[in-house]
């Protein structure tokens, strides 16, 4: 699957959720509402709805009040309004639904955690989510000093750097990026990623299997490029995983990096040695 990626311009397409009747639609409370000078407006409304997911008073897939009903409750503007419910939607807490409204987002799509490389495009399709890959850039190159060390390379051995955003029902939930070994995999370069995943891809090209992965994950705010990307704040919440994959034969293959647009979780069961 393949298209062109225009970044924000995905956040306002958005999927279909069943007709609602009345009866599902969350009623405005009567919070109070402080108007303190050092809290913007709209920071305290956010705080306020959060609130009220964090707690289940308002559970996944409820419709939450209307723009109007949320102004009039608490007295703001249509603009702070807005502008706090988008950064719920942003933190993967809230779903927008042209016609229909703004409801608490369900479970978020999972991946698999453990000692099991992930292939996000392979736990994508066992979760039934249709998805597109945008390739961003897609560069062939001496590896750079850091990248020869994490890939156990020679000076002057050349790599691909490729980033790519994927997208469910037009928005994008994650950005790819990250080094491959040419030398262990000849033709990468010339793999089309908008129809080939990168795990068959290596597979196929270097005539191993991959085997393992040293993953690290750390939250962060996206920043301005990846927010971007991703079609979020540049201060909203994304969980950053750094993977190094290796091959059946322990050769590191990929050193790479994806940003996981928040809404969704890593999931993995651990044991305890006996």
């Amino acid at each position: 699957m393949s298209g062109v990626f225009s970044g924000p311009d995905l956040i306002d397409t958005y999927g279909t959720l069943p007709t609602v009747s009345r009866s599902t639609v969350i009623k405005p409370s009567t919070s109070s509402f402080s108007r303190t000078e050092s809290i913007p407006l709209h920071v305290q409304l956010s705080d306020i709805l959060r609130e009220k997911i964090y707690s289940r008073e308002w559970t996944p897939g409820r419709r939450i009040p209307s723009e109007h009903e949320l102004m009039d409750t608490f007295d703001l503007s249509r603009g702070t309004v807005r502008r706090a419910i988008r950064s719920l939607v942003d933190e993967g807490l809230l779903t927008q639904v042209r016609g229909s409204g703004t409801f608490v987002a369900e479970a978020g799509i999972s991946h698999p955690a453990g000692e099991r490389p992930i292939s996000f495009a392979e736990s994508l399709h066992e979760q039934g989510k249709d998805f597109v890959t945008h390739v961003l850039v897609k560069q062939r190159m001496a590896a750079p000093s850091e990248v020869v060390s994490m890939l156990e390379l020679r000076p002057g051995d050349q790599v691909m750097y490729l980033r790519r955003v994927r997208t469910v029902d037009g928005e994008p939930i994650m950005c790819q990026e990250g080094w491959n070994s040419l030398r262990e995999c000849p033709g990468l370069f010339d793999v089309d990623f908008t129809k080939e995943a990168a795990f068959e891809a290596v597979e196929r090209c270097s005539g191993r299997k991959i085997k393992s992965s040293h993953m690290r994950y750390v939250a962060r705010v996206a920043g301005k490029e990846h927010g971007d990307y991703l079609g979020c704040e540049e201060s909203s919440p994304v969980l950053l995983l750094e993977q190094v994959i290796r091959l059946d034969d322990e050769t590191p293959i990929e050193w790479s990096f994806t940003w996981l647009k928040a809404g969704q979780e890593v999931v993995g069961t651990a044991v305890q040695p006996s």
